[in-house]
């Protein structure tokens, strides 16, 4: 006789409008029948939430038993840290319902995603803890814009070019594609952008370099600052926006300017003194004494044309001049060179030979590269001269100096101090020399 083995017993849990049910799945019959003590859902649909802007959600808390029952809600999922339940804890009666406000801000940061997003909540019953239910939405999340300029070198001092370098930053959640434009409403500066224009991911920064030129570079007595912007535009975007200058130091110095008026107004007075008042008394001089010599002669009488003798005075001999000191000089000529590192300083220095006097009487810095720095000559550690590199341009420079005379063992030291290399050059340093020039002879000759 066939036996037949036995149908195995099963439970099959099936949901249906937040009901459980369990059956019997030899029987189909009820074995066991539940229902889950709490339903929560949220009141509204398709919202749209905005990176640093509070949205409030209305959450709907519906209690399925028939006895009071309190409820912990809090926030769930990827969004709990930009979730706030304003009630965390809700008691209701059985069959009652309460309403909950759920606030939702997500942050203005590049890794807020913008799409969408779900939100999810989770109730749990402090009697069943077991029990909980999760009630969830989807937020459609906005794109935000939040691109800056940052400037390394806001403020350049040159004559006429200059080379600027600064930071596109993205700290939107989408993607900037960004061109670059100057806005220089006075029209004095022009230049070009490498590279012209910049895709930026969220969170992400490109650096670029502009090429500034000034315009229209003629005569300055004084500093002329030019000030300009830097805008990364995007159509349908706001742009972002950077402050710019160029310092243009004066073409001639008013300090030269200064001395060359006093040069004239003292070779003016010089003038006037001559031709009003010393040439005058000079004429007046020599005439009185003519006069004076005619007087002296005696006259002679037609009649008896006897001459007139005079005495001649013994002392006829003439002043005898000192004789002049017949000193060997000859030209001398001392280069110093200084290769100074960029914002560092050095020097490089000479001393006056044993024996021997040197007259300083010529002083030409060369500046070829037109760096940017102060250069000073120093006499046995004291300062002579003092010049600003920006203020010297070209092959040499020649101030007006008084000899000065430097005594045997006296040292003469060249130093630079190196600001900013040359527009035009490729090196690190700035390489600047001076050129003196003198007459130097023997110490006992003097």
């Amino acid at each position: 006789m066939e036996t037949k083995s036995p149908r195995p017993r099963g439970l099959t849990i099936s949901i249906s409008d937040c009901w459980v049910r369990v059956r019997d799945t030899v029987w189909g019959q009820p074995v066991l029948s539940g229902a889950v003590s709490v339903q929560t859902w949220f009141s509204s649909d398709g919202m749209v939430a905005v990176p640093g802007e509070r949205l409030t959600l209305p959450l709907s808390i519906h209690n399925l038993g028939q006895s009071t029952e309190s409820y912990t809600i809090v926030p769930a999922g990827l969004s709990a840290s930009w979730t706030t339940i304003e009630r965390g804890n809700v008691t209701l009666f059985g069959g009652s319902q309460d309403v909950v406000e759920v606030v939702v801000m997500p942050p203005a940061i590049p890794t807020t995603s913008s799409g969408p997003s779900v939100i999810n909540v989770r109730v749990i019953p402090q009697g069943e803890p077991d029990d909980a239910v999760v009630a969830e939405i989807v937020l459609t999340i906005q794109p935000f814009d939040d691109r800056r300029i940052v400037t390394l070198q806001p403020v350049q001092r040159s004559r006429r070019r200059a080379n600027y370098e600064f930071m596109v930053e993205n700290h939107g959640n989408s993607l900037a594609s960004c061109r670059l434009r100057l806005v220089d409403p006075s029209n004095r500066v022009d230049g070009s952008f490498d590279p012209p224009a910049v895709g930026i991911a969220p969170g992400g920064a490109s650096l670029v370099r502009f090429r500034a030129k000034a315009k229209r570079s003629g005569f300055r007595r004084a500093t002329r600052t030019l000030d300009f912007e830097i805008e990364a535009e995007q159509q349908g975007h706001d742009p972002a926006i950077g402050a710019m200058s160029v310092v243009q130091p004066p073409t001639i110095p008013g300090p030269a300017i200064v001395r060359a008026l006093t040069v004239a107004a003292v070779v003016a007075a010089t003038a006037a003194a001559w031709f009003g008042v010393v040439r005058p008394e000079l004429r007046d001089t020599v005439n009185e004494r003519v006069d004076a010599r005619i007087a002296e002669l005696a006259p002679v009488d037609p009649a008896n044309p006897i001459p007139v003798t005079t005495t001649a005075s013994n002392d006829d001999t003439e002043p005898t001049l000192p004789a002049s000191s017949d000193e060997a000089s000859e030209p001398a000529f001392i280069r110093l060179t200084v290769d100074a590192g960029l914002t560092a300083t050095d020097d490089a220095s000479s001393t006056i030979p044993d024996g021997e006097i040197f007259d300083l009487t010529d002083i030409r810095v060369e500046n070829s590269l037109n760096e940017s720095g102060i250069a000073t000559l120093l006499i046995n550690g004291e300062t002579a001269y003092q010049w600003s590199l920006s203020n010297i341009r070209g092959q040499l420079f020649e101030p007006s100096i008084t000899p000065i005379r430097l005594q045997p063992g006296d040292n003469i030291t060249f130093s630079v101090r190196c600001d900013a290399v040359g527009a035009e050059s490729s090196k690190s340093s700035c390489t600047t020399a001076i050129n003196i020039g003198g007459l130097i002879r023997p110490a006992q000759n003097v």
